[in-house]
């Protein structure tokens, strides 16, 4: 097992230095799921943001042990309504043998799929550039509760495939499945 991140004292902060979050300290390790729990608006999306260079303003330090190629992140699917004129296949790539694909129509246009079917493809996209850390916020919105286990399941393959690599998780989903990787971290 070897630490991939290291956070110490982190605080995201507003530009004007007002508290977006509260301190947090912890370490990803390979083979682990550390899940970020708390309510809405407690920071857990900022905290990821910035971890990922997408926000500037913080207290405190963190450290990759990745390079950052080896990153992937899928944000929030937030607005279903968008609208792309391609397939399901078409936004996968080289990534169309991935075990979450079962039993999906590839050929459907992803205009018409479902917040389920679009999460599949974009779980599946991501896991085939085999990310040492795949950060996840809030991956299963806009999915049912089956769908939900079913990428819970792929996720949990991958790391199993892949135990040099790790996983930082928003949801407000509770998880299922084993103990041993999966540790969570309250934010409040």
């Amino acid at each position: 097992m070897s630490v991939l991140l290291e956070v110490k004292g982190l605080q995201v902060l507003t530009k004007n230095k007002t508290n977006l979050s509260p301190v947090v300290n912890f370490e990803l390790n390979s083979g682990e799921v550390l899940f970020l729990k708390g309510e809405n608006g407690s920071g857990k999306s900022s905290i990821l943001k910035t971890l990922l260079g997408l926000h500037p303003y913080f207290s405190g330090r963190f450290q990759f042990h990745v390079d950052i190629s080896d990153i992937e992140y899928l944000p929030q699917l937030g607005n279903l309504n968008f609208h792309l004129p391609l397939t399901l296949a078409d936004m996968l790539g080289e990534a169309q043998s991935s075990p979450l694909l079962k039993g999906l129509d590839l050929n459907k246009k992803w205009n018409t799929a479902s917040g389920g079917e679009r999460q599949k493809i974009l779980f599946s996209a991501a896991l085939a550039k085999h990310p040492r850390i795949l950060i996840l916020d809030e991956p299963f919105n806009h999915v049912d509760t089956e769908a939900g286990h079913h990428l819970e399941d792929g996720l949990r393959q991958y790391l199993k495939d892949h135990p040099q690599s790790a996983m930082i998780l928003v949801s407000h989903r509770n998880l299922s499945g084993d103990g041993a990787s999966l540790r969570t971290l309250e934010i409040r």
